[in-house]
């Protein structure tokens, strides 16, 4: 039969195992958890457009990114 923890059980058994790890996998430990909860609960959009402000294209994007690179190219 499955053992069910308590939410500070389960934090505290984390504690434990994550004493354990060295730096670098405690950093990689707790990305994925940040990775795990921005999947959960979604990404905000980082800016809000104004009413009438329509996204521009995928092409109209590449264009300006062609047009931004002509400049460096004679120097």
């Amino acid at each position: 039969m499955a053992e069910v923890l308590t939410k500070q059980e389960t934090i505290d058994q984390i504690v434990k195992v994550a004493k354990k790890l060295d730096k670098l996998e405690l950093q990689i430990l707790l990305t994925k958890l940040r990775v795990k909860k921005m999947k959960k609960e979604g990404v905000s959009p980082a800016a809000k457009l104004r009413k009438g402000v329509k996204l521009p294209s995928m092409e109209e994007i590449n264009q300006w990114k062609h047009e931004s690179r002509q400049g460096y190219a004679g120097r």
